[in-house]
């Protein structure tokens, strides 16, 4: 398993701007997965509580669909639904 050595913390925001996760993102393109141990702190308790394969996530605000819990690599994550991402500080 390969270690993340280098990364920047990001905030993640909802469309609706509601503040939703800090994440250690590795280096690359755009923001598409979302990894459970990479998270450093869930301001609304929504991403690291689900468990179930295919379970959908959505927005404590506007209730919009934020993330689905899918397994990858034989480890769960957080896909995002890319119209649903606001900014990315």
């Amino acid at each position: 398993m390969k270690k993340l050595t280098q990364y920047k913390i990001l905030t993640v925001f909802c469309k609706c701007g509601e503040k939703l996760v800090r994440y250690k993102k590795g280096p690359g393109r755009r923001l598409l997965k979302i990894h459970r141990d990479r998270i450093t702190k869930d301001y609304t308790n929504i991403l690291k509580n689900y468990a179930g394969k295919e379970t959908k996530i959505f927005c404590p605000s506007c209730k919009e669909r934020f993330a689905t819990v899918k397994c990858v690599n034989g480890k769960y994550v957080n896909k995002i639904n890319q119209g649903q991402l606001g900014k990315v500080k």
